[in-house]
This record gives C-alpha cells, sequence and structure tokens, in this order.
C-alpha cells in the first residue's frame, strides 16, 4: 500500500467514530416516529459517545465530541452548549471508569451505559429547569432515555464488529 493510500486509510479509521456520531445526530433530527410515535428516538450520539470512549478512546477526542453536541444542538434549536457538555461530561466521566469496563461482559457494560444515560437526562433535565424556570416534566426524557438504553446493546454489537474489523485488523 502506497503512503498516500496508507495515509487515507488511518484518516478514515479516525474519522470514523465522529462520523458515526454525527450520523446520529442527523437520525435524530429526522421527523422520524418509531412505532407511530410511542416509542421516542434513542440518541444516537451517546452510544456513539460511551462506547468509543470505552474501547477505543483516541479515535473520539473531546473536540470531535463537541462538535457533535454543537450540531445536535443547531439541529434540535436547543440552547447551543447544552448537549456539548452533557456529551463532553458524559466521555470524562467514561473514560475515568474505561479500565473497569475492559474485558467485562456486555450486561456490566450495558449498565454502565444505562448509569451514563440516566446521568445524561438529569444533567438535561436540570439544564432545561433551570432555564425554563419551573420543574419540567422528565417523563419523554425518561422514556427516551430509556429507549437509548434499550438498543444499546444492537449499536454495541455493530460498533464492536466495526472496531474489530475495520480499525484493529485493518
Amino acid at each position: 500500500m502506497g503512503a498516500r493510500a496508507e495515509g487515507l486509510s488511518r484518516l478514515a479509521k479516525a474519522a470514523t467514530p465522529t462520523a458515526l456520531g454525527l450520523f446520529g445526530v442527523i437520525a435524530l433530527a429526522l421527523p422520524v416516529r418509531l412505532f407511530e410515535g410511542h416509542l421516542p428516538m434513542p440518541v444516537i450520539p451517546l452510544a456513539v459517545v460511551f462506547f468509543w470512549s470505552v474501547y477505543a478512546p483516541n479515535y473520539l477526542p473531546a473536540l470531535s465530541v463537541f462538535f457533535v453536541g454543537l450540531l445536535q444542538d443547531l439541529l434540535s434549536g436547543g440552547p447551543l452548549g447544552l448537549w456539548p457538555a452533557v456529551y463532553l461530561i458524559t466521555q470524562y466521566i467514561v473514560l475515568s471508569q474505561r479500565f473497569y469496563f475492559l474485558g467485562r461482559e456486555q450486561r456490566v457494560v450495558w449498565l454502565g451505559f444505562a448509569l451514563a444515560a440516566a446521568g445524561a437526562g438529569i444533567i438535561l433535565w436540570l439544564i432545561m429547569s433551570l432555564m425554563s424556570g419551573v420543574l419540567l416534566p422528565i417523563r419523554s426524557l425518561a422514556l427516551q432515555m430509556l429507549a437509548t438504553v434499550a438498543i444499546y446493546p444492537a449499536f454495541g454489537f455493530a460498533f464492536s464488529h466495526l472496531h474489530r474489523r475495520v480499525l484493529v485488523e485493518a
């Protein structure tokens, strides 16, 4: 393989987690109604930030996490800085516990993700309640986080396969 092709390959590998996060933000912004609106759209970028922070943190730097969150703020019409803060706090906490998750069974990692999603939901709810001046209802946000936790095993499996086949073996 030539030096140029090898450089492009490295760039593609490095951009994969960020691209997945951006794709997740776009999917979240689409006017899609799961199960006729009975199930909220999962927060896919949260799954991306969690997985890559555990298994390949050097492929998802904080700057990428910031831009994924910023794009989500721009597409959702939310206050600028809210999602970048949530994702960066999540990444920081996950990185601090990374060695605990490595080598554990997937259900342990899933439980860790459930705790991360609960923490992200609480942060979102608190900030939005403070900004509005009243305690906002938490039901829809809790359902969205539950949907996110429910789909994590599928994304974890897909990301794990991608990590092994494309980033590690290639």
